[in-house]
């Protein structure tokens, strides 16, 4: 997914520049186009990071339970199994939603120009929402706004600010007095996800690495179909207006 999404930006950047500048070399402003388009990259690389290492863990932590027959020893694994792949799961959405707003900075100065270069996911949004709301180029920002990247910055919001939404192992209770362990550990996403993605509401495949690839896929598609309809803007002569 990763070499596939630096695939299609690379691509978009290109076809975006002669759209509007009838050119892909030394056009206006191209050294920060390239810089925005980077730092995406460059955070989708962390997101990346993010999952693997949640993956990895999620198998030791499995496999080391396995090999422990003391219940001591087993409830302590899955206390801090459970914290641990939560600090995980957390890192990989505070990537994803970051990456948004890397996103939106690097639509903003492509499409509106230099000045709109920091404007971040929100500002992309309401730019295009002022600016275009009728476009079909204003409808599926609007749509993958509405549908997920609202969802992903409420999330993040909650996370950072109000609670700690944990990771949670199928069958245990954390009960204070008398915690039960489990056969084996299986890590899977807290109730408390469906009601912020739909996509979680709609699967039975609780699985923790499932609906962390799930999300991941889901934000990487959302930024697609934004590229794509991109690339169908026609542009004045000063570059300035979409016409």
């Amino acid at each position: 997914m990763q070499q596939k999404f630096t695939q299609r930006i690379q691509t978009n950047l290109s076809q975006l520049t002669l759209n509007k500048f009838g050119r892909n070399l030394l056009y206006p402003n191209s050294e920060d186009i390239c810089a925005r388009r980077d730092y995406v990259l460059h955070r989708l690389g962390a997101s990346c990071q993010q999952l693997s290492i949640l993956k990895q863990l999620s198998t030791s932590y499995s496999n080391q339970y396995l090999s422990i027959s003391d219940t001591g020893q087993r409830l302590d694994l899955t206390l801090n199994s459970i914290h641990q792949l939560t600090y995980c799961f957390d890192n990989l959405i505070f990537n994803l939603a970051s990456m948004s707003d890397y996103f939106g900075n690097y639509m903003g100065i492509i499409v509106y120009g230099p000045k709109r270069q920091s404007i971040k996911w929100s500002g992309f949004v309401n730019t295009t929402y002022n600016k275009y709301s009728d476009s079909s180029f204003g409808q599926v920002v609007k749509e993958q706004h509405n549908t997920w990247f609202d969802r992903l910055h409420n999330y993040r919001g909650d996370v950072i600010h109000r609670k700690a939404i944990l990771v949670e192992v199928e069958g245990y209770k954390n009960t204070k007095l008398f915690p039960t362990p489990v056969d084996s550990l299986h890590f899977v996403i807290n109730d408390s996800l469906n009601k912020y993605f739909h996509l979680i509401r709609k699967s039975e495949n609780r699985d923790l690495c499932h609906c962390a690839e799930a999300l991941f896929k889901r934000t990487l598609d959302g930024f697609s179909e934004i590229l794509s309809e991109s690339e169908n803007l026609e542009f004045d002569k000063k570059h300035q207006k979409i016409i």
